[in-house]
């Protein structure tokens, strides 16, 4: 708790909360410093082990990389096995397609997929993004928490430092309304002595 001066001000408090989970933080006079959990320093290293690397991968995306092949070729065999396995093998079955119009088709579609490497860059680029921006989020989850339990502490020093001011206040008014009285009854008594001394001249003469 605050400590009052001999002037009656009051001193701002030193005081700490500990969340346990969330970390401790302390607020004096000076500010507040917050202390983090094991939990909270590992998640925010793990932040800066990742973000890094991350950003540099969407700022610079690396198109020759073994994962944007890997990407690239999963893209290709899976629309070239939806195309074959759910539109012309049935129509081949019934007799809907001929063999060689089949093969057209699937030449015409690897041409088309080879024509939208624009557009696969462009996926491969967003993913990166997202995954800078997954990096990220233990780390600003982490700057939420500190806010927080820092909030705790400088709430509560902010309100034993409005009482102690409040105490501070009544005790001056205190000491006012004595030094006032005090005053009262200096004047009184020298007025008194003053009439004395000329009631005493008055008889005298």
């Amino acid at each position: 708790m605050g400590k009052n001066s001999s002037k009656g001000t009051a001193a701002y408090p030193n005081v700490t909360v500990d969340t346990g989970l969330f970390g401790k933080s302390t607020t004096n006079g000076t500010g507040s410093t917050f202390s983090p959990t094991d939990f909270q320093k590992s998640m925010v290293g793990i932040t800066e082990s990742n973000a890094g690397s991350a950003l540099q991968n969407y700022l610079n995306p690396n198109y020759e990389s073994a994962d944007y092949k890997r990407g690239e070729q999963y893209f290709q065999n899976k629309m070239s096995n939806m195309l074959q396995n759910d539109y012309l093998n049935p129509a081949l079955q019934r007799n809907l397609l001929r063999g060689s119009t089949a093969s057209d088709i699937m030449r015409g579609f690897a041409n088309d997929l080879a024509a939208s490497e624009y557009e696969r860059q462009q996926d491969y680029r967003d993913q990166q993004l997202q995954n800078y921006m997954a990096a990220m989020m233990p780390y600003t989850t982490i700057y939420d928490m500190s806010k927080g339990t820092q909030g705790l502490s400088q709430a509560l020093a902010n309100s034993i430092a409005n009482y102690n001011l409040a105490a501070a206040a009544n005790k001056n008014k205190s000491s006012g309304l004595g030094d006032i009285l005090g005053g009262l009854g200096s004047l009184a008594g020298a007025g008194a002595s003053a009439y004395s001394t000329w009631s005493n001249n008055q008889k005298t003469t």
